[in-house]
């Protein structure tokens, strides 16, 4: 039985076949991995500003309500500065935080650090059942606070909770002595309390880098902990504008400050082979670099305005 028209690939055939197959595929290959790196650089660029943009908005908020209910000298109910525990270092310190407002300049060596302290909300808010007068150590709240150990504690009297008070339109700040449904506080009320009145505590912020293995952590330690908010920042630097308008390092007086000048020099997460920093970044009165790696870095800044600090 024969065939017809039906013919194999012969050997010389195959093999020229494979040989121009390898030849097309050592040319489109070089070509492939550039177009894959280049778009994991793009990726790894977009991901690196997206990363500052998000921490420069942190910061720029929580900023931005720097003395909120408290004022620029945040004052206890006796007149004296506000004292906090700093429960997140060793030997739980007392700390006497006199402004909203406590920068810490590094200079032209270190990276700046800044407290500050705010009124925050209670969630769900905290407000006032029964009215309360003048003079009286007694407040009457809407609900019980969270005292529960398996989760967050609201206030006092557990040491990384909340121990003192403030009271909407209501300036000066009240420690507390115990916590329940009915507070019992250290001082007398200054003024009526309405009822209805929402009660906020007051808490304290501290922003710093610390250097960590080559690289430098982002840290906000609410004088509790310390929460990790990035893992890869090279530089913390602010400046601070006053009400005359001029901008400064280091204010002499905390409670002139009208704005905060925020700079943060991130790195990228992973080193680009291609890449090599040799760039110097100003921020403030210092600057960072050359770095000589293979890391990205983008430099951010923004003013975060600080109303309350001028009331």
């Amino acid at each position: 039985m024969k065939w017809g028209g039906c013919r194999g690939v012969t050997l010389v055939e195959l093999l020229t076949t494979l040989v121009i197959a390898g030849l097309t595929g050592v040319m489109i290959l070089p070509v492939c991995l550039a177009f894959q790196g280049n778009g994991l650089a793009e990726m790894g660029r977009n991901d690196l500003h997206d990363r500052a943009e998000r921490l420069l908005r942190f910061l720029t908020n929580d900023i931005r309500e720097a003395a909120f209910q408290c004022g620029p000298q945040p004052r206890q109910a006796d007149g004296n500065a506000l004292t906090l525990v700093h429960d997140s270092l060793a030997g739980d310190p007392l700390e006497t935080l006199p402004f909203a407002l406590s920068p810490e300049n590094g200079g032209s060596t270190e990276h700046d650090a800044l407290t500050m302290v705010k009124a925050i909300s209670f969630i769900p808010p905290l407000t006032t059942w029964l009215a309360a007068d003048c003079d009286t150590t007694e407040l009457t709240l809407s609900r019980a606070p969270n005292q529960q150990p398996a989760s967050s504690r609201e206030i006092k009297p557990a040491p990384e909770a909340i121990s003192h008070l403030t009271l909407a339109n209501h300036s000066l700040c009240y420690p507390v002595v115990t916590s329940d449904q009915t507070l019992h506080l250290e001082f007398p009320l200054a003024m009526a309390v309405p009822v209805g009145t929402e009660v906020l505590g007051i808490r304290a912020f501290r922003y710093l880098v610390e250097d960590h293995g080559g690289t430098g952590r982002l840290r906000r330690d609410d004088f509790t902990s310390q929460e990790i908010l990035d893992d890869a920042v090279d530089g913390l630097q602010f400046e601070y504008l006053l009400a005359d308008g001029r901008l400064v390092d280091d204010p002499t007086q905390s409670g002139e400050i009208r704005g905060v000048r925020i700079s943060l020099l991130v790195r990228a997460l992973r080193p680009e082979p291609n890449h090599r920093d040799n760039l110097c970044y100003q921020l403030a009165d210092r600057s960072y670099g050359p770095f000589n790696d293979n890391f990205r870095r983008v430099l951010v800044s923004q003013v975060a305005e600080v109303r309350n600090n001028g009331l």
